[in-house]
């Protein structure tokens, strides 16, 4: 009985929560077209754009089109290879560093943070002259919209263990690498996953801005070609688009964090 009262009690607060995002998302529709109806052109320029009913016409063709689930799929593909690889890179050094006291560490260190404020689209010139193909230079600025968030995230939580948790475990006779394994890893997935959620993100920002200047595919490239043919309903399309799929690798993720991290 208790458990059925709790699951009623979880449903009625997942539909609470579904509730409030679809009249969030309601509400921008309707103010967007108030804007675009009355031609306001102060603070900003709303009556140069389309009005909902015509992008969401255009929208519901498009869902038929092969074409663009080929985009889709191309930027989800690029975000998906960046993301493993900063996943691959980011956590390893991100738990050494953490750790280390060596100069050989901080020197890194020092090397990375040089690295990190830049933005990414200030990377694709050089990506474009380092590797010999445009794909590998696209997956290139993906990895490192995952990368820094991840390696961040992980230094930081590695820094943060209590030293009481490592003192326990080396008086079980845990050591080095297997400390690694069942302190230090534990202690830092919930903060991971943050990096995690905020790479994701910022791979999605990467990937779009690399495919507008330099793809001939996914759905940056299409929203850029849109633009130049000044077909708006596509452009918005496509940066709707872009949301959606950004917005559901990071409810992926959490999903995943919560079934990973139980004890959280």
């Amino acid at each position: 009985m208790v458990a059925l009262t709790k699951r009623i009690t979880a449903l009625k607060q997942n539909a609470g929560h579904y509730l409030v995002r679809s009249l969030a998302v309601i509400v921008l529709l309707l103010v967007w077209h108030f804007l675009v109806i009355k031609n306001t052109n102060w603070p900003l320029q709303f009556g140069n754009l389309p009005q909902p009913i015509d992008v969401l016409t255009v929208w519901y063709q498009k869902l038929f089109e092969a074409a663009y689930y080929r985009d889709i799929a191309a930027s989800t593909l690029r975000v998906l290879a960046g993301v493993v690889l900063g996943i691959v890179s980011g956590v390893p050094l991100g738990l050494w560093i953490g750790l280390s006291r060596t100069k050989i560490s901080e020197a890194l260190f020092t090397n990375l943070e040089l690295f990190r404020p830049i933005p990414l689209i200030a990377y694709l010139p050089i990506a474009m002259i380092l590797f010999s193909t445009i794909e590998s230079s696209i997956i290139f600025i993906t990895f490192i919209g995952a990368f820094f968030p991840i390696f961040i995230n992980t230094m930081d939580a590695v820094k943060r263990v209590p030293s009481s948790f490592v003192d326990v475990s080396k008086c079980l006779g845990c050591g080095p690498i297997r400390s690694i394994w069942r302190i230090y890893l534990p202690a830092v997935l919930p903060q991971m996953f943050t990096g995690l959620s905020v790479g994701i993100g910022a791979s999605w920002m990467g990937v779009i801005t690399a495919e507008m200047m330099s793809g001939q595919k996914g759905i940056g490239y299409a929203t850029w070609y849109a633009y130049n043919l000044m077909d708006y309903n596509l452009s918005i399309i496509g940066m709707f688009t872009i949301g959606i799929l950004g917005f559901t690798s990071v409810v992926l993720i959490r999903s995943i964090e919560r079934y990973i991290i139980k004890w959280k």
